[in-house]
This record gives structure tokens, C-alpha cells and sequence, in this order.
């Protein structure tokens, strides 16, 4: 197992994407911290029955304090933070909009879950990594960036963030021994995003994604674990700053 003995928090681990890398994780032989603000009962309770360490949180990513809090209630339980692998980010529920069309409070939230909440749980668990001297973070982006995506540009920008932040912060980080890279999944067929149109267009943009993939099939979530597992691991030691496009070809950078 490459994680025996590591602990790892994943957060917005509560269905979808996150819950299949909660799950990877475990496998794997990590003590897995899931959180969200949605419970995460049954994401643990699959844990458990995998064999797997589980403690389930509710956390607000945005808001310091419940950031700070998933911090120490995961050292209190498990003694140690070895990879955080931020994934809270919002996407079920957005439409395709034009971009003038978009709403103002709708673009705040955005921001704020995607980008603001990798800052909080960053400054909270960095202080423990430090102590350790090592860790892993691990920030989910999204293949929207490379492809321009049109009509979700609170979304695709703020996943451009995403990588900014994850570059700046690599070096910012630089001798900790802490190491700091995304990944940017594709079109995944989770319930988030078969919600963000009706269901003829949705058809339509997956053939499109499908026919512009190397690999001729829709992405699905387990097809993302092997690289949130190799960056969590020690087989990625020396890889720090970097963004891993983990999306079937569909684009290149």
C-alpha cells in the first residue's frame, strides 16, 4: 500500500468526485478525513466498509475558524496531516450563462468556494506540515482552463486560479518540504455535471468532449484517483508546483 500510515484530508468529499478519491485513498491505506458541508456519512460509511480509518467533519471552507477546526480535530483523532487534497469547489447548480448574464452574488460564491477556500484550508494546515516537514496539497482545478469553456466563466475562471495559487504557493513553500501541485480533471460524469444543462444539450456536449479525447470514452470519477493517489504518495517527491491534466487528451499544455 503507498499510503499506509498517512493521513489525508479530502475535502467536499460528501458525493461525486471527492468521494471516489476518499475511497482511493483508503484503499491505499490512508487514514482519510472526509469533509464538506454536506454530511458525509455516507462516504465514510463506505470507508468503513472497505477496511478504511474514517473520521467524517462538517466544514466551511471559506470561513477560517471551521477551517482551523477540521485542522485540529484531525491531529486530535489521528496525530498527523499528510496530504490535503482540496477539492470543496462549486459547480452542481450553475448553468450555461453568457457571461454578462451571470449573477453577481452567484459569481461571489464561486469565488469563494473555489479559490478563497483553498486559502483557508491552506493557512490551516501548513503550520502542522511544517512541523512534520512534509506534506502534500493537492489543489483540484479543472480541464475548463485549457479548453476556454465558454458560458461558465465564474467557473473557469476561477479554476485559472486555482493554478495561479497552486504555482505561487509551491514556491512560497520552498524548503518546507511541503509539496504543492493540481490536477485538472475533464468532463466527468458525476451528478454535478449532468445537471448543468438539459439533458439533449448535456448529450451533446460530452459527444463533443468525447470526440475531442484521445481516449474515446466519457471520463468517470475512479478514472482520477490514480493521479490524486501518486501525488499524495512518495513516488511524487520531487514534484512540486506542477499541474497533472488528467483528462482522457482532450487538451495539452
Amino acid at each position: 500500500m503507498l499510503l499506509q500510515g498517512r493521513v489525508a484530508i479530502v475535502t467536499g468529499a460528501a458525493r461525486g468526485i471527492g468521494q471516489e478519491y476518499s475511497l482511493g485513498l483508503a484503499r491505499e491505506g490512508a487514514k482519510v478525513v472526509v469533509t464538506d458541508v454536506l454530511s458525509c456519512e455516507e462516504t465514510a460509511s463506505r470507508v468503513r466498509q472497505s477496511g478504511g480509518e474514517v473520521l467524517a467533519l462538517k466544514t466551511e471552507v471559506t470561513n477560517e475558524q471551521s477551517a482551523r477546526a477540521m485542522v485540529e480535530e484531525t491531529v486530535k483523532r489521528f496525530g498527523r496531516i499528510d496530504v490535503l487534497v482540496n477539492n470543496a469547489g462549486i459547480f452542481g447548480g450553475l448553468k450555461n450563462t453568457p457571461f454578462e448574464q451571470l449573477d453577481e452574488a452567484e459569481w461571489d460564491r464561486v469565488m469563494a468556494v473555489n479559490v478563497k477556500g483553498l486559502w483557508q484550508c491552506c493557512k490551516a494546515v501548513t503550520p502542522v506540515m511544517r512541523k512534520q516537514a512534509k506534506g502534500k496539497i493537492i489543489n483540484i482545478a479543472s480541464g475548463t482552463f485549457w479548453l476556454g469553456v465558454p458560458y461558465l466563466l465564474h467557473y473557469v475562471s476561477s479554476k485559472g486560479a486555482v493554478i495561479a495559487f497552486t504555482r505561487a504557493l509551491a514556491r512560497e513553500l520552498s524548503g518546507s518540504g511541503i509539496n504543492v501541485n493540481a490536477v485538472t480533471p475533464g468532463f466527468t460524469m458525476t451528478d454535478a455535471a449532468k445537471g448543468i444543462a438539459d439533458r439533449e444539450t448535456f448529450e451533446q456536449f460530452r459527444q463533443q468532449i468525447v470526440d475531442l479525447q484521445i481516449i474515446k470514452r466519457s471520463e468517470e470519477p475512479r478514472d482520477l484517483v490514480g493521479t490524486i493517489v501518486f501525488l499524495a504518495s512518495d513516488a511524487s517527491d520531487f514534484i512540486s508546483g506542477q499541474t497533472i491534466n488528467c483528462d482522457g487528451g482532450a487538451g495539452h499544455h
